[in-house]
């Protein structure tokens, strides 16, 4: 009887042993791989983002648009660092949203970003109209949610990139998308638009009376459902 026991004692420590491996080895991280640039020509790596990130809770203004104080990581963005004399620009100030490409940090702090799950519910393409940026502009909403300055954001292609033979296709409307680009404030985009207050035309045309837009965006892709 003796040595049963221990014989019984034995097989039970080894399927103790032999369980434990098992769960250890098992997933302990649900975190992404890094993510990469669909641009050819973007070397950076983008880090994943929401507009609610971007845009944050804190409203302002006759209109109730984003701050950009509230907004992505405290206000920091690409910026229009152009100086001006006698309505020149000053050689070597730039706005750099026109760089191509822009720098993907600004004091540490990432602005090349992916957005995900977002339509474009709203486009135009300035590309042939003589004397203008050439931009393609459009206005991305949240999909599935209730569409308001604090879901929707301005996106726009730039000529810059265009000229370089950098940018994407214009954006497919009304269908999700994931995007990729870089966080702008656009000083004088505040409290402006086309209408002024997005609310009239159901958050489709404007710009959400925020300073807040992707800009330039690198890329586009359909959204994996």
């Amino acid at each position: 009887m003796r040595s049963a026991r221990c014989r019984n004692t034995a097989y039970w420590v080894v399927a103790v042993i032999c369980v434990v491996p098992l769960v250890a080895c098992g997933p302990t991280s649900t975190a992404r791989a890094p993510l990469t640039s669909w641009n050819q020509h973007v070397t950076a790596r983008p880090v994943q983002a929401h507009l609610a990130e971007i845009l944050g809770t804190a409203t302002r203004g006759p209109y109730g648009g984003a701050t950009r104080a509230g907004g992505w990581r405290g206000g920091v963005s690409l910026a229009d660092h152009r100086r001006y004399i006698d309505r020149k620009v000053v050689t070597g100030s730039v706005d750099q949203r026109r760089l191509v490409p822009p720098p993907s940090s600004v004091d540490g702090v990432p602005v090349f970003v992916e957005v995900d799950d977002v339509e474009v519910v709203w486009q135009y393409d300035n590309g042939a109209v003589v004397g203008t940026d050439h931009d393609t502009s459009g206005n991305a909403c949240v999909v599935g949610v209730p569409r308001s300055n604090l879901t929707c954001i301005h996106i726009e292609i730039d000529g810059s990139w265009k000229a370089a033979g950098w940018a994407p296709p214009g954006f497919p409307l009304n269908k999700p998308i994931d995007v990729q680009g870089y966080i702008y404030w656009d000083v004088p985009h505040v409290e402006d638009g086309v209408p002024q207050d997005s609310a009239l035309s159901a958050f489709v045309l404007g710009h959400y009376g925020t300073g807040w837009e992707i800009h330039p965006v690198s890329a586009w892709r359909l959204h994996a459902s």
